[in-house]
């Protein structure tokens, strides 16, 4: 654990601050005591923690063969001062919970979307089984949010182990869930995804375990599989929370979600959804090359842009055909 926090952190710009300014008293250490006397497990504060174990050279230091390379190294009373430091001592888990909730999702520190749900799943189970009639008000209450903000994190975390544990889409519900989750708990804010992938709008704690159950398991692997990058790719086709809204719009449209699964492009698709008519399309089209031909001379033109403007040129001569067949035919 202390060489991964040695890796995964900065501990030493964070053992340079301790070494300049001391440990700050308003930051105490949370330990739990345990079933042995004189020990206590550090529950908030492990990256100072740990920092502290570097520079003192503890036994679990020296075992990780950890120490930090500073270009002075730190005086015998700069070390010395960090052999004692404050600490709040809780005795169970429950004034840990409390403590760390209110904390980390209503105070000033808090934590990632992920870190956030994983938390706040445990609360509302704990609740559940307490006989809580709402979980979620109840927790928001504790933890100083409301029921929503609660209930969002929660089914957002729900879904993605659903999908990994019970629907065998492993792959990309890990992905998601490591590197994603922030805009996936975004996304399920949408009425439309929400009912594409079956959870509708269910509110209260039992609605939403029986819709659970019922998830629409290849709706749900067609929204993962747009939030993780495909091979060779480093970009997902849903790349940014902003567009939630024009992907929800996408999958209530049949001909649209038709389109961005044979053509991979949600603008394009978009388009499609927004129901305009074909003289609207076409003078979008035509404002945008428009503004092109204002602007031609700030784009470097190659070999490539004349092949483009080539294709833009022939596609526009067949629209035009197609058009014209389309009306003689009719007359």
């Amino acid at each position: 654990m202390l060489a991964w926090l040695e890796e995964s952190s900065t501990l030493e710009e964070l053992a340079s601050s301790m070494i300049q300014n001391g440990f700050f008293d308003h930051e105490p250490l949370i330990v739990r005591t345990t079933a042995k006397a004189d020990e206590y497990i550090v529950v908030e504060g492990n990256r100072r923690f740990s920092t502290i174990q570097i520079l003192l050279q503890t036994d679990a230091a020296k075992a990780a063969d950890l120490e930090f390379d500073f270009d002075t190294e730190p005086t015998q009373p700069q070390l010395d001062a960090l052999r004692e430091v404050p600490c709040v001592i809780v005795s169970s888990d429950e004034e840990v919970r409390k403590f760390l909730g209110y904390r980390h999702i209503g105070g000033i520190k808090t934590w990632s979307a992920e870190a956030k749900a994983r938390y706040l799943e445990t609360e509302v189970e704990n609740a559940a089984t307490g006989g809580s009639a709402n979980p979620f008000k109840d927790v928001g209450k504790r933890v100083g949010t409301n029921a929503l903000g609660v209930r969002g994190p929660y089914l957002a975390l729900k879904t993605l182990k659903v999908a990994r544990d019970e629907l065998g889409l492993t792959g990309p519900a890990k992905v998601v869930l490591r590197e994603r989750f922030g805009v996936w708990n975004r996304l399920l804010n949408s009425a439309e995804v929400r009912s594409f992938i079956g959870l509708g709008d269910a509110l209260d704690y039992a609605t939403i375990q029986d819709r659970l159950r019922h998830l629409d398991r290849e709706n749900l692997a067609i929204v993962l599989d747009d939030m993780v990058p495909p091979a060779g790719s480093r970009i997902a086709l849903l790349q940014d929370s902003r567009d939630v809204t024009t992907y929800g719009r996408v999958l209530a449209h049949d001909a649209a979600r038709e389109t961005l699964l044979t053509s991979r492009d949600l603008d394009l698709a978009a388009q499609v959804a927004d129901g305009s008519t074909l003289p609207q399309k076409l003078r979008n089209i035509i404002k945008s090359l428009e503004l092109i031909v204002r602007n031609i001379d700030s784009y470097e033109i190659g070999a490539e842009e004349v092949e483009s403007a080539a294709s833009v040129f022939n596609t526009a001569r067949s629209l035009n055909a197609l058009v014209k067949d389309r009306l003689d035919g009719e007359d």
